[in-house]
Protein backbone atom coordinates (compact mmCIF):
# COMPACT_ATOMS: atom_id res chain seq x y z
CA UNK A 1 0.00 0.00 0.00
CA UNK A 2 1.11 3.55 -0.68
CA UNK A 3 1.59 6.17 2.01
CA UNK A 4 -1.39 8.14 0.66
CA UNK A 5 -3.68 5.10 0.98
CA UNK A 6 -2.41 4.43 4.49
CA UNK A 7 -3.00 8.05 5.58
CA UNK A 8 -6.61 7.76 4.43
CA UNK A 9 -7.07 4.70 6.67
CA UNK A 10 -5.41 6.03 9.86
CA UNK A 11 -8.59 7.28 11.55
CA UNK A 12 -10.42 4.04 10.80
CA UNK A 13 -7.39 2.11 12.05
CA UNK A 14 -7.38 4.12 15.28
CA UNK A 15 -11.07 3.44 15.96
CA UNK A 16 -10.87 -0.18 14.74
CA UNK A 17 -13.53 0.13 12.05
CA UNK A 18 -11.55 -1.19 9.09
CA UNK A 19 -11.60 -4.85 8.10
CA UNK A 20 -8.83 -7.29 9.05
CA UNK A 21 -7.05 -7.26 5.70
CA UNK A 22 -6.76 -3.48 5.70
CA UNK A 23 -5.78 -3.48 9.38
CA UNK A 24 -2.89 -5.88 8.86
CA UNK A 25 -1.73 -3.92 5.80
CA UNK A 26 -1.72 -0.68 7.81
CA UNK A 27 0.15 -2.35 10.70
CA UNK A 28 2.81 -3.71 8.35
CA UNK A 29 3.22 -0.35 6.66
CA UNK A 30 3.48 1.55 9.98
CA UNK A 31 6.31 -0.75 11.07
CA UNK A 32 8.34 0.09 7.96
CA UNK A 33 7.42 3.78 7.32
CA UNK A 34 8.40 6.33 9.99
CA UNK A 35 6.56 9.18 8.21
CA UNK A 36 3.22 7.32 8.34
CA UNK A 37 3.90 6.25 11.92
CA UNK A 38 4.44 9.90 12.86
CA UNK A 39 1.23 10.81 11.04
CA UNK A 40 -0.66 8.07 12.93
CA UNK A 41 0.68 9.29 16.27
CA UNK A 42 -0.38 12.83 15.37
CA UNK A 43 -3.90 11.63 14.48
CA UNK A 44 -4.08 9.61 17.69
CA UNK A 45 -2.98 12.60 19.80
CA UNK A 46 -5.49 14.90 18.10
CA UNK A 47 -8.35 12.45 18.65
CA UNK A 48 -7.47 11.89 22.30
CA UNK A 49 -7.03 15.61 23.03
CA UNK A 50 -10.28 16.54 21.34
CA UNK A 51 -12.12 13.89 23.38
CA UNK A 52 -10.61 15.22 26.60
CA UNK A 53 -11.68 18.85 26.08
CA UNK A 54 -15.06 18.16 24.54
CA UNK A 55 -17.76 20.43 25.91
CA UNK A 56 -21.18 18.96 26.45
CA UNK A 57 -24.24 21.09 25.74
CA UNK A 58 -26.58 21.83 28.62
CA UNK A 59 -29.59 19.56 28.98
CA UNK A 60 -32.06 22.31 28.05
CA UNK A 61 -30.14 23.21 24.90
CA UNK A 62 -29.85 19.55 23.96
CA UNK A 63 -33.58 18.95 24.39
CA UNK A 64 -34.46 22.04 22.32
CA UNK A 65 -32.09 20.90 19.59
CA UNK A 66 -33.57 17.40 19.58
CA UNK A 67 -37.11 18.78 19.41
CA UNK A 68 -36.20 21.10 16.54
CA UNK A 69 -34.51 18.29 14.63
CA UNK A 70 -37.44 15.93 15.20
CA UNK A 71 -39.85 18.59 13.93
CA UNK A 72 -37.62 19.35 10.95
CA UNK A 73 -37.41 15.67 10.04
CA UNK A 74 -41.17 15.28 10.40
CA UNK A 75 -40.97 12.86 13.32
CA UNK A 76 -43.32 15.01 15.42
CA UNK A 77 -45.96 17.45 14.34
CA UNK A 78 -45.37 21.09 15.06
CA UNK A 79 -48.06 23.53 16.04
CA UNK A 80 -50.66 23.67 13.28
CA UNK A 81 -51.18 26.86 11.34
CA UNK A 82 -54.48 28.70 11.76
CA UNK A 83 -55.76 27.50 8.42
CA UNK A 84 -55.17 23.85 9.36
CA UNK A 85 -58.02 23.98 11.89
CA UNK A 86 -60.91 25.63 10.02
CA UNK A 87 -63.61 23.79 11.98
CA UNK A 88 -62.34 24.98 15.36
CA UNK A 89 -62.06 28.57 14.21
CA UNK A 90 -65.42 28.36 12.45
CA UNK A 91 -67.13 27.14 15.63
CA UNK A 92 -65.45 29.84 17.69
CA UNK A 93 -66.59 32.52 15.23
CA UNK A 94 -70.15 31.10 15.27
CA UNK A 95 -70.20 31.21 19.07
CA UNK A 96 -69.13 34.86 19.02
CA UNK A 97 -71.86 35.72 16.49
CA UNK A 98 -74.52 33.89 18.55
CA UNK A 99 -73.41 35.73 21.68
CA UNK A 100 -73.57 39.09 19.89
CA UNK A 101 -77.05 38.40 18.47
CA UNK A 102 -78.29 37.25 21.88
CA UNK A 103 -76.96 40.40 23.57
CA UNK A 104 -78.58 42.61 20.91
CA UNK A 105 -81.90 40.80 21.36
CA UNK A 106 -81.80 41.09 25.14
CA UNK A 107 -80.80 44.75 24.99
CA UNK A 108 -83.72 45.66 22.66
CA UNK A 109 -86.35 43.64 24.57
CA UNK A 110 -88.96 45.39 26.72
CA UNK A 111 -87.97 45.28 30.37
CA UNK A 112 -90.14 42.99 32.46
CA UNK A 113 -90.65 42.56 36.14
CA UNK A 114 -88.80 39.79 37.88
CA UNK A 115 -90.64 36.50 38.24
CA UNK A 116 -92.99 36.49 41.22
CA UNK A 117 -93.44 40.23 41.29
CA UNK A 118 -96.79 41.46 40.08
CA UNK A 119 -97.32 44.64 38.23
CA UNK A 120 -99.85 46.98 39.58
CA UNK A 121 -101.76 49.29 37.30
Amino acid sequence: MSCETIRNELVGFHFGVIDEAQRSAVEQHLVTCSACLGEYLSVKRDVELSAAIEERPRARVKSKLRAAMAQELGLVAGPPAWWQRPLAYGLAAAAVVVAMVTMQTVAKAEPTAPVGVMRTK
